[in-house]
């Protein structure tokens, strides 16, 4: 066989998906993949930061369970920033794509049909992004109330609880974290709806029971993230 034939076949083939990445059906299919991988981490993260709600000390327990386990908390942690960087590559990609196939009229049309959740996904996307930078801030990194930040409970583990109760009795914070989930709910809406649709999972029955799906499960995980800050305001979560 012949040696320069065995060089070139890898090569051909990565030129084929770099080619199938960087062309619109590959951008929308790298955007649905990693939209779903963020979307069951963010169910698993809704459930976990939930447990608020049966008492601080549950929380710090779930919390202190994570520390425990580092290999698998940082190999959740490294996922998620490719994930993210993924998804932002694959947006910017398809909307540089889309705005140089769509002549201007076009654009106009399309921009007047569109749903305001699909017009806002940029936007929301930003919100979003820029939101995840802040709360690493908080949560993880701790600079922003850092005295929360070194709080530990009765069994000397991270106050977790705590430290979120006494993060959102300031107004300004609640309101932070509500807005975002307000852009999570309107992202999430459309995103969805738009995945299953790259995955072939539309039709004239279907796509207005994916609409309602999509926009279903944003409601749900924005209300379920959105009601922990309220709670705090209106005194249902408290510090024991």
């Amino acid at each position: 066989m012949n040696p320069a034939t065995n060089s070139t076949a890898p090569r051909a083939r990565r030129s084929v998906l770099g080619n199938f990445v960087r062309s619109s059906i590959g951008a929308k299919w790298v955007m649905a993949i990693t939209g779903v991988l963020f979307l069951l981490w963010l169910i698993g993260h809704l459930v976990g930061n939930l447990q608020i709600f049966a008492g601080a000390q549950i929380l710090n327990d779930y919390a202190a369970f994570l520390r425990a386990n580092p290999t698998l908390l940082w190999l959740v942690r490294i996922g998620l920033v490719v994930v993210v960087v993924l998804h932002v590559l694959a947006g910017i990609r398809l909307a540089t794509l889309n705005r140089q196939a769509r002549p201007e009229r076009y654009e106009g049309y399309r921009f007047r049909k569109a749903s305001w959740a699909s017009r806002s996904m940029i936007w929301t996307g930003v919100i979003i992004l820029a939101f995840v930078l802040f709360h690493l801030a908080h949560f993880t990194w701790g600079w922003i109330f850092p005295s929360y930040f070194q709080l530990v409970d009765g069994k000397g583990q991270h106050d977790v609880g705590g430290m979120l109760v006494r993060s959102f009795s300031h107004p300004w914070m609640a309101a932070i974290y509500m807005v975002a989930m307000v852009a999570v709910g309107m992202h999430l809406s459309h995103a969805i709806w738009s995945s299953m649709q790259t995955m072939g999972l539309y039709g004239r029955r279907f796509t207005p029971r994916a609409l309602r799906i999509g926009r279903w499960i944003g409601i749900l995980i924005a209300l379920g993230f959105f009601f922990i800050p309220l709670a705090v305001l209106f005194g249902i979560v408290r510090i024991s």
